[in-house]
């Protein structure tokens, strides 16, 4: 349960830590299906000759990582895979009663599960520019609350790349943007003379922990510097019948304790809604999906740990 006083410092803040949220049990299932997913990944790349080993004795954290090592885009075609993120593993621990009873105390009783959430790998290397995340979203969602709730897979540490927050500048609105090309897609960054590096504080997570924070709070990750992939999970949630600023996919309904037979409690009928959105909305290809026309947010920026210091946050 949260308290007044926590639930008083997320509105001013922007944020909240909340320990020892997760038992191994309760994120098994998550956990069985990244490697699930990298097992297929692995398979495939073996069988068709371009990796010459399938790496399954190498733990969950760097598995994965010595695939890519090899095969650089692996990470993106195994995370950014509608198998993985239109599973029904990660449908039914997005309704996981822990997370809702802590959205509720924030949101309301009446929870959507925001159409915007990601399994994501932050490999050797890697890091996140500084942004918003509502700096994605169209602006027809910027006076909704939306609630993003990472969830480290391992633990989040410094020196793996834990994601560093600036407190209280979500209270600003939407900051100002630029773009900057990644690899084959373009994502946006906040730039450093607007979020100066004394307002940036790092937050290291272990693992069954979980990180809340406002979609308008800039935030970004350190750099990871081992060998390992840092997993997590950043699933969104916001109160039900309030605009999410992506018009062209749905969200779920989680929980509505008002009409709880609005809640998605099949797998099948959440698909059928996506399948049936995403043809409406090919029907619609003048219709803006972002806020800056021609980005595509990238899983993860990538360059050698030694090209990147601290400062790049």
């Amino acid at each position: 349960m949260l308290t007044n006083l926590q639930i008083s410092s997320f509105g001013e803040e922007g944020y909240l830590v909340f320990e020892d949220l997760f038992t191994d049990h309760d994120l098994y299932p998550i956990r069985t299906k990244i490697e699930d997913m990298v097992e297929q990944k692995a398979q495939y790349l073996y069988q068709s000759g371009r990796i010459q080993s399938l790496y399954e004795k190498e733990p969950f954290e760097y598995r994965l990582a010595r695939i890519t090592s090899i095969v650089p885009e692996a990470a993106e075609e195994t995370c950014g895979s509608r198998d993985v993120n239109k599973s029904e593993v990660l449908f039914q621990f997005m309704k996981h009663p822990k997370i809702l009873r802590l959205m509720e105390l924030i949101l309301g009783p009446d929870i959507l599960c925001h159409p915007s959430y990601n399994i994501e790998p932050r490999m050797p290397g890697g890091w996140t520019v500084a942004h918003q995340d509502a700096g994605y979203y169209l602006p027809d969602g910027d006076d909704t609350l939306i609630v993003t709730c990472w969830i480290p897979m391992v633990d989040a540490t410094i020196e793996k790349g834990c994601l560093w927050l600036a407190p209280r500048r979500h209270q600003r609105g939407v900051m100002r943007h630029v773009k900057r090309n990644v690899g084959s897609k373009i994502a946006l960054e906040i730039p450093s003379e607007d979020l100066p590096e004394f307002e940036r504080i790092p937050i290291p997570l272990k693992v069954g922990s979980v990180l809340l924070f406002n979609s308008m709070l800039p935030h970004g990750s350190l750099v990871n510097r081992t060998q390992a992939i840092r997993w997590s999970l950043d699933l969104r949630y916001q109160a039900l019948s309030k605009p999410t600023g992506r018009w062209y996919v749905p969200g779920f309904v989680a929980q509505s304790r008002s009409n709880p037979s609005l809640e998605n409690s099949s797998y099948e009928t959440w698909i059928a809604e996506v399948n049936h959105s995403a043809k409406v909305a090919q029907q619609q290809p003048e219709e803006p999906r972002y806020r800056y026309e021609g980005v595509q947010k990238p899983i993860s920026v990538i360059y050698p740990a030694d090209s990147v210091s601290d400062a790049n946050f």
